[in-house]
C-alpha cells in the first residue's frame, strides 16, 4: 500500500509541474471567455462613442462613399470610382434623407461584428490565452476606433474579412481534416469562399489578394483539390457578377485601371511603369511605414504624435524575422494561426508592393492589425511552449501586460483630445475642431447655397464633402489638366509659315496687349531646370503672334527697352522639354480650361485656401481652382470676379465667371 501511494503522488507531482505558466492562463481565461468577450465588445461600444467624431474627414473620401450610396438608392447607378460594396450597403440608411451621424455609427456596428465573428472564427481554434487578450487589446485600440466613426471602407472590410476568416478556418483548418474535402457534399462550402472572394474585393481592390494566401495555404497542406474547387468557384461568382453587372449597369466600367498601380505615379500613368528596383523600393519604404512605423504604435511602443515617423530600419528587420518564425512554428502546432499569417502576409506584401510609397494612411494596416496581433503572440505562445523555453513562460503575460499599457496610454491620450471636440459638436457648433481653412471652406459652400441660383453650377475642389454640408451637388475640379507636348510641337510646325512663337518668362512680365496670343504656358516642376536665353524660367508663356504684327518691329523694341527675357527661337526652347526624360514639366493650355468651365455650365467657383500641410499654416495651400483662374486670366483678363469673401485668416472666397 505504501509504495502504490508513493507511486500516486509522484504521477500527481508529475502532472503539475507539467502545467506551466500558459496553461494555468489558458485555464482562467477559457474559464471566464464570456466575461472577457462582453468586456471587450462594450468596451469597444463606450470608446467609439468617446471618439465619436460628428464631421467628416479632411480627405474628403468618406464624402465620396456617401454621394456613392445616395446615387445608388435614388438613381440605381452603380457606384464607380472606389469599392463598389459599401455604398451599396449602407445605401438603404439614406431612404429618407441624409444623416450623418446614422451613417457613422454603422462603421462601428461593424467593428464590433468584425470582432465577434473573430471571436466565432478562432474560438476553440486557438489558445485562450492568446485570443481573449487579443479581443481585449484591440477592442481599446484608438486608431481602430477612430473609424469606428467615419463612411469609411475599412470597418466594412474588416467585417467581410473577419466573416472570410471565420468559414475558412470552420471549412479548411481543421486539425482532423487532411483531404480535400468531398465537392458533391461541400461544393457550397466552395461557393461562400467564392462570394467572400468578391465581397473583400468589391469592398477594397487590395481584397482581392486573398486569393493568393488560398493559393498558398493549399499548397502548403497539399490539398490541390481544394485550391482547385476554391479557384473555380472564385472564378465562377466573380464572373457571374461580371455578366450581371453588365447587364444592368453597361456603363460602370473598372472602378480602378490595374496599370494605374503599376505606374510610377498613380494620377499621371504618362510617367510611364515602374520598373523591378521600383517597386521593390516600394516594399522596402512601405514597409518601414507600415511595420515599424504604424504597426509598432498601434501596440503602444511608439510615440501616439502625429506624423511622420522616423524610420527604424532594424525594427522592420526584426518583425520580418519574428513574422517568418511564428510561421515556422505554426506551421503544425496551429493551422488556423499558420493561415492567419500566411493571409495577413500576402496580404500585407501586395499592399506593400502595390501602395504609392506617399500614400501614409494608417487605415492601410489598421484593417490587418488584429489579425496580426493574434498570430505574432500565438506564435510567441507556441515558442514559449517548448520545454527548452519553459523558465521563460513568464515573459508572455509581460508582454499582455506592456500591450495593455501601451494601448491604454494611447487611448487616454486621444480621448482627451476629442472629448472636449465632441462636447462642442454635440452641444451644436459642429464645424468646431476644424482649422480655419476648412472652417471657411464649409461654410462658403453652405453661404453659395443659400444665397446662389439654386440651378447655378458651382464648382468645389471638395465637391462631395461641399455636398454633405448642404444637400447640394457641386462640380468637381480636382485637377488642372495637362496639354500634351506633341500639341505644343504640332502648332509650331503648322504655324511656322505664318506665325512667329514668342516665348518669354511669364513671372518677369506680363503685357497685357499680348494676352489674346497666349497658346501654352510651360511650368516647370520640382527637379525641372528650363531655361530662356540660358537664364532658368520657373514658368514660360508662348504667343502664337502673325508675323505681319512684327514688320514694323515696334512690339520687339518695346520688349528689348523694357529688359524683357525672351526668345522667338521655338526650336531650341521647345527641345529642352523634348529631351527631358523625367516629364519634370507642366503644359497649360489657357482654351482646354476654358472648355471646361464653359462645358460644365460652371458659374461660380469656391476659392479655399486648404492647407498642404494640415497641422499647420505654413503659407502653402492647395491652389487647384485658383490655377484654374489665373490660367485662363493669363488669356482672358476680367473673365472672373470675387462677390464673397469668408473668414480672417485663411480665407475662402467665390468667384463669378464673367468672361467670353
Amino acid at each position: 500500500m505504501g509504495k502504490k501511494t508513493h507511486k500516486t503522488k509522484n504521477v500527481v507531482s508529475a502532472k503539475s509541474e507539467d502545467l506551466n505558466l500558459l496553461d494555468n492562463l489558458d485555464s482562467f481565461f477559457e474559464k471566464h471567455e464570456k466575461i472577457f468577450l462582453w468586456i471587450s465588445l462594450v468596451s469597444g461600444a463606450i470608446i467609439s462613442f468617446l471618439m465619436f467624431d460628428c464631421k467628416v474627414s479632411l480627405s474628403g473620401d468618406d464624402c465620396d462613399y456617401v454621394v456613392n450610396a445616395q446615387n445608388f438608392i435614388n438613381h440605381f447607378a452603380y457606384p464607380g470610382g472606389r469599392g463598389a460594396l459599401y455604398p451599396i450597403v449602407i445605401s438603404p440608411f439614406l431612404i429618407g434623407g441624409l444623416n450623418l451621424i446614422l451613417l457613422k455609427s454603422l462603421s462601428a456596428v461593424f467593428i464590433l461584428l468584425s470582432m465577434w465573428f473573430m471571436y466565432k472564427a478562432f474560438r476553440g481554434a486557438v489558445p485562450a490565452s492568446v485570443l481573449m487578450p487579443v479581443l481585449l487589446i484591440t477592442n481599446i485600440c484608438p486608431y481602430i476606433f477612430f473609424y469606428a466613426s467615419y463612411t469609411y471602407s475599412e470597418p466594412f472590410f474588416m467585417l467581410t474579412q473577419s466573416l472570410f476568416i471565420y468559414l475558412f478556418s470552420t471549412y479548411f483548418c481543421n486539425r482532423e481534416q487532411t483531404d480535400s474535402l468531398p465537392l458533391k457534399i461541400d461544393w457550397k462550402k466552395f461557393l461562400f469562399i467564392g462570394f467572400c472572394f468578391l465581397a473583400m474585393g468589391l469592398t477594397r481592390t487590395i481584397g482581392y489578394a486573398v486569393m493568393g494566401a488560398i493559393i498558398v495555404y493549399f499548397c502548403f497542406q497539399k490539398q490541390w483539390k481544394n485550391l482547385i474547387c476554391s479557384l473555380v468557384a472564385s472564378v465562377f461568382v466573380f464572373v457571374l457578377f461580371s455578366i450581371l453587372k453588365s447587364a444592368v449597369w453597361p456603363e460602370s466600367g473598372a472602378a480602378y485601371n490595374i496599370n494605374n498601380y503599376l505606374a510610377k505615379n498613380f494620377y499621371n500613368i504618362e510617367q510611364g511603369m515602374e520598373d523591378l528596383p521600383g517597386f521593390v523600393n516600394r516594399l522596402v519604404v512601405n514597409s518601414h511605414i507600415y511595420l515599424s512605423g504604424f504597426l509598432y504604435k498601434f501596440m503602444g511602443f511608439r510615440s501616439s504624435s502625429d506624423l511622420p515617423f522616423d524610420n527604424i530600419p532594424v525594427l522592420t528587420v526584426i518583425t520580418y524575422m519574428l513574422f517568418t518564425g511564428c510561421i515556422i512554428i505554426t506551421f503544425k502546432r496551429n493551422r488556423s494561426l499558420f493561415f492567419t499569417g500566411i493571409y495577413v502576409g500576402v496580404m500585407n506584401f501586395a499592399s506593400f508592393v502595390l501602395l504609392q510609397t506617399i500614400w501614409v494612411q494608417d487605415r492601410l494596416i489598421m484593417i490587418y492589425y488584429p489579425l496580426m496581433l493574434l498570430f505574432i503572440l500565438g506564435g510567441v505562445y507556441y515558442l514559449l511552449k517548448n520545454k527548452a523555453l519553459k523558465k521563460l513562460t513568464g515573459i508572455y503575460p509581460l508582454i499582455l501586460i506592456v500591450l495593455f499599457i501601451g494601448t491604454g496610454l494611447h487611448l487616454k491620450d486621444k480621448v482627451a483630445r476629442n472629448l472636449p471636440v465632441l462636447q462642442q459638436n454635440i452641444s451644436g457648433n459642429d464645424l468646431y475642431g476644424l482649422t480655419p481653412d476648412w472652417e471657411n471652406f464649409i461654410r462658403m459652400s453652405q453661404w453659395a447655397n443659400d444665397h446662389l441660383d439654386k440651378n447655378a453650377v458651382i464648382a468645389s475642389r471638395k465637391p462631395s464633402m461641399s455636398y454633405i454640408y448642404t444637400g447640394r451637388e457641386f462640380f468637381g475640379l480636382f485637377n488642372v489638366p495637362n496639354d500634351a507636348l506633341e500639341n505644343v510641337i504640332r502648332q509650331f510646325e503648322e504655324g511656322k509659315d505664318e506665325y512667329a512663337f514668342l516665348i518669354m518668362d511669364i513671372n518677369r512680365t506680363k503685357i497685357q496687349e499680348l494676352s489674346p496670343y497666349v497658346q501654352h504656358i510651360l511650368i516647370a516642376k520640382t527637379g525641372g531646370n528650363f531655361s530662356i536665353n540660358n537664364e532658368k524660367a520657373d514658368a514660360a508663356v508662348i504667343y502664337k503672334i502673325n508675323k505681319a504684327l512684327l514688320e514694323n518691329g515696334y512690339l520687339i523694341n518695346g520688349l528689348d527697352q523694357n529688359n524683357v527675357n525672351y526668345t522667338l527661337d521655338h526650336e531650341t526652347f521647345i527641345s529642352q522639354y523634348i529631351n527631358d526624360k523625367n516629364n519634370n514639366y507642366q503644359i497649360i493650355n489657357p482654351d482646354l480650361l476654358l472648355e471646361t468651365i464653359k462645358g460644365g455650365n460652371i458659374k461660380y467657383l469656391l476659392l479655399p485656401k486648404i492647407r498642404v500641410y494640415t497641422p499647420q499654416n505654413t503659407g502653402r495651400y492647395i491652389n487647384t481652382i485658383h490655377q484654374y483662374i489665373s490660367f485662363i486670366q493669363t488669356k482672358y483678363p476680367d473673365s472672373f470676379k470675387i462677390i464673397h469673401s469668408i473668414g480672417k485668416e485663411e480665407i475662402c472666397e467665390i468667384a463669378e465667371y464673367t468672361g467670353p
